[in-house]
């Protein structure tokens, strides 16, 4: 403890002694953890929890917040064990105090989550993800519990669990027509999901959910300009990816005109998933070696296309545009078909477009394939982006990659698609579109 922290603990000491303010003590804890200064706050926090206990006793509910900041400073401070200790003792309070469906460990679950991703353990996220949303099913009535079903379907698409994610998002829709509200607005983001879910799992191309997103702001002269230039915008994309070049055009003028602020657009990519090498594949069959959990007999299985794509000893066999608020770097299988938790997840990495890694790892020079080199690794394109979406006349502006890696690269961005540039709302071809790929971890947000 530094002399700052030691002089805010005498004087911490003595306001909780002389007053029984814990809200102000909590505030100036607060205040530090939110300046940055992590060792004060953990001083300040420790002696709020002391007093609160000796006061209230060592369950009071009193002691959550303090608790929480405790865990959120030693994450900060590198120390996720100790985090971990007292989100614990934290959700051991709720459940004392309110049972095992208290609302109050939302939070708690949150950064539980938080830790095991920090931690490596992308299976443990998973498991907590599960219960949060048991959780919130069990607090939240009628459509209000629609949030809680969108956030567990973000969760299965970040982490490469597609058809989960579509499971989750035709459960939601379904509570939205069982209430009789057919037409509900609220049915728009779960219909989109479903598009983009069904893109990032490499299927062309989401348009019947999109189509019924345009029946239901048909139906309602209340949607915003800017819920309706999305939905116009997204089925375009769909036809973009579709090839239907002249049915995307007209969408995309409908999605300028909703937007009602007349400017241009440049051009962006589209979420999607798109398979390298399919001729090459096409005539590949790959086993694996299976261990029966009964009679313990080993066995070769042929592998899913699902399996090909992300096993190991190969080329990339596919590339991802995952969504623009995605922060994991992780692939939790959606069919699990062995007992071997390693095999239940990929790292992926990459950073517009995303890989598995150990598949790009196998291109590389052993020099390369060390997580903390591959980091330092980025590579500049300049292309055209024409008015169909496509990509053409591809050059390095900069790359300090090896050989195998600038070819992949430009193998993948031929292959992707972009919403293209729209002047007066209508695609037009945009010369000297520049991007960056990086392959710099993600760390858990």
């Amino acid at each position: 403890m530094d002399y700052r922290s030691l002089i805010f603990s005498i004087i911490l000491s003595a306001l909780i002694s002389t007053s029984s303010v814990a809200q102000d003590a909590l505030d100036i804890a607060s205040g530090y953890e939110a300046n940055g200064d992590h060792e004060a706050a953990l001083a300040a926090y420790s002696l709020l929890l002391e007093d609160i206990s000796s006061e209230n006793g060592e369950y009071s509910m009193a002691l959550l917040d303090p608790l929480m900041g405790v865990s959120r400073s030693y994450i900060a401070v590198g120390s996720p064990e100790l985090a971990q200790e007292s989100l614990r003792r934290a959700q051991h309070i709720t459940h004392r105090n309110e049972g095992v469906y208290s609302p109050k460990q939302f939070e708690i679950i949150e950064l539980i989550i938080r830790l095991a991703l920090i931690s490596n353990d992308p299976l443990e996220a998973d498991k907590q993800q599960h219960f949060l949303f048991f959780l919130g099913t069990h607090n939240f009535e009628n459509l209000d519990v629609l949030p809680v079903y969108i956030k567990y379907s973000e969760w299965f698409m970040e982490t490469g669990q597609y058809r989960r994610a579509q499971k989750i998002l035709q459960e939601a829709i379904s509570l939205i027509m069982e209430m009789g509200e057919q037409y509900d607005l609220r049915a728009l983001e779960l219909l989109q999901r479903m598009a983009k879910t069904r893109r990032l799992q490499g299927l062309c191309c989401g348009e019947k959910s999109l189509e019924k997103v345009l029946e239901i702001i048909k139906d309602n002269d209340s949607v915003a300009g800017d819920l309706r230039s999305d939905a116009y915008a997204e089925l375009a994309d769909a036809y973009t990816l579709r090839g239907k070049t002249s049915e995307a055009a007209r969408l995309y003028l409908l999605a300028w005109q909703a937007s009602n602020d007349g400017t241009d657009q440049e051009p962006k990519m589209i979420v999607m998933s798109k398979r390298l090498n399919a001729a090459r594949r096409q005539h590949k069959k790959s086993y694996r070696i299976e261990r029966d959990a009964f009679t313990g007999y080993t066995q070769l299985r042929p592998m899913s296309l699902d399996e090909n794509l992300v096993a190991d000893y190969q080329a990339p066999q596919l590339f991802l545009v995952p969504l623009d608020n995605n922060a994991y770097d992780i692939k939790i299988k959606d069919a699990i078909h062995s007992s071997n938790t390693l095999e239940k997840t990929e790292k992926m990495i990459g950073t517009p477009f995303q890989f598995v890694l150990r598949q790009l790892q196998y291109i590389l020079p052993r020099s390369f394939r060390d997580e903390a080199n591959l980091a330092v690794v980025s590579i500049g394109l300049d292309f055209t982006v024409t008015e169909k979406g496509t990509i053409r006349d591809v050059e390095f502006t900069r790359s300090n990659a090896p050989v195998k890696l600038n070819r992949l690269m430009k193998e993948v961005i031929k292959k992707a698609r972009f919403r293209p540039a729209l002047v007066d709302g209508h695609p037009v071809s945009t010369q000297n579109v520049t991007l960056t790929q990086s392959f710099a971890p993600n760390y858990p947000r």
